[in-house]
């Protein structure tokens, strides 16, 4: 064997072994607060509330997990990923948080049919939705409630951090989904006070 075949063997053998060796990746996805007790801000249960859209900065609807390590630095964990876009997932488990702490009445997600007669709309500008430095979970949104005909009721500012529950990025998440109940309450509050001042 030639020194040069030899050369070219030793690193096809570590190329497969580093190949072997590479960490396999975790997905994960935001869930709903389904142990969250139901709020009573309606007195009646025939209200519909349409969700969205709600936007997200591109550099945080990817399938990385982003920690913001400094004021203008991003890491993105490369094998801690989610399951689909980000965005999807934040609009999915609002509306079901609402639905949770609204019970009774109508969720729907933007785009909806005309003929579902909103009676509210929710929309959210996420500026922020990451893992800080020191692992708490940050989500800063403005967000905005409108009546059936686009006219705006009522607009926030929000700004919610959660430390994780432990280490790891699955902490991380569920840190994330806290941020995101704490929103939902939020939202179905600020809804039942306008409903109870008309």
């Amino acid at each position: 064997m030639t020194r040069r075949l030899q050369i070219t063997s030793a690193y096809c053998f570590l190329l497969l072994l580093s190949g072997c060796s590479s960490p396999e990746p975790h997905y994960y996805v935001l869930a709903d607060s389904a142990a969250a007790a139901p709020r009573t801000a309606f007195v009646e249960t025939d209200v519909s509330v349409g969700v969205g859209p709600v936007d997200l900065p591109e550099y945080l609807d990817l399938p990385q997990i982003v920690t913001r390590s400094g004021r203008n630095e991003l890491q993105l964990a490369e094998f801690d990923r989610w399951a689909g876009p980000l965005k999807d997932n934040v609009t999915q488990v609002l509306a079901e948080n609402l639905r949770t702490q609204l019970p009774g009445n109508r969720v729907a997600i933007y785009p909806w049919k005309r003929a579902a007669g909103i009676d509210y709309q929710v929309t959210a500008n996420i500026i922020r939705f990451d893992r800080s430095v020191d692992g708490d979970s940050v989500l800063d949104a403005h967000w905005v409630i409108l009546d059936g005909e686009g006219k705006q009721l009522a607009a926030y500012d929000a700004h919610y951090a959660e430390p994780p529950a432990g280490s790891g990025y699955r902490a991380t998440v569920a840190a994330m989904n806290r941020t995101l109940e704490r929103f939902g309450n939020d939202v179905a509050g600020a809804i039942g006070a306008i409903r109870k001042g008309r």
